[in-house]
C-alpha cells in the first residue's frame, strides 16, 4: 500500500473512532439529562469526568484526520473533508461514516443545549430559594453575621449594676 493509500485507510479509521466516541458522548449527554432531571449529583460528576474524556479524544481524533487530509493536499476543516470525499477513489464507507458523525453531532450539540437549559433552570430556582431565605432571615433579625459569630448584642440594661 502507497502512502496515498495508507492516508486514505487512516482516515477511515479516525472516521471510525469518532463515530464510535461520538456515538458514547451522544448516550451520555442523554443519561446527563435524566441525572439533571432527577437530581442526582453523584452521577453528574461521574458524567462531566467522563465527557471531559471524550471531548480530549474526540478533539485528539480530529487533530489526527485534519493532519491526513493536510497532507493529501486538503484543507483541515469541514470544507476540506467534504472536498477529500467528493474525490474519486474514497471508500464509500469514509462517506457514511463521515454522514453520521455529523448527525451525531448535531445530536450532540442539541442534548448539550437541553442540559444547559436544565442547569439554568435548576440554578434559578436555588437562586430564587436562597434569595426568600435571605430575605425572611433579614426580617425576622439575623442571629450570625457573614463572619459566623453572634450579632445579638449582651449589654447591660439601665440600671443593672454588675458586680
Amino acid at each position: 500500500m502507497n502512502a496515498t493509500g495508507s492516508r486514505h485507510s487512516a482516515i477511515q479509521q479516525c472516521l471510525q473512532e469518532e463515530v464510535s466516541i461520538m456515538s458514547s458522548l451522544t448516550d451520555l449527554l442523554k443519561q446527563e439529562q435524566a441525572a439533571l432531571v432527577e437530581s442526582d449529583i453523584v452521577q453528574l460528576n461521574d458524567f462531566t469526568q467522563s465527557k471531559g474524556q471524550l471531548v480530549v479524544k474526540m478533539t485528539e481524533l480530529e487533530k489526527k484526520r485534519n493532519s491526513f487530509l493536510n497532507e493529501l493536499g486538503f484543507n483541515a476543516d469541514i470544507d476540506g473533508m467534504q472536498a477529500y470525499l467528493q474525490q474519486a477513489g474514497v471508500a464509500q464507507t469514509s462517506a457514511q461514516d463521515w454522514d453520521a458523525l455529523l448527525q451525531l453531532t448535531v445530536q450532540a450539540k442539541e442534548d448539550n443545549r437541553t442540559n444547559g437549559l436544565l442547569i439554568n433552570r435548576r440554578l434559578s430556582l436555588n437562586q430564587a430559594t436562597l434569595h426568600l431565605l435571605q430575605k425572611n432571615n433579614n426580617q425576622a433579625g439575623s442571629m450570625y453575621g457573614p463572619n459566623g459569630q453572634s450579632t445579638v448584642k449582651t449589654t447591660p440594661g439601665k440600671g443593672y449594676i454588675a458586680t
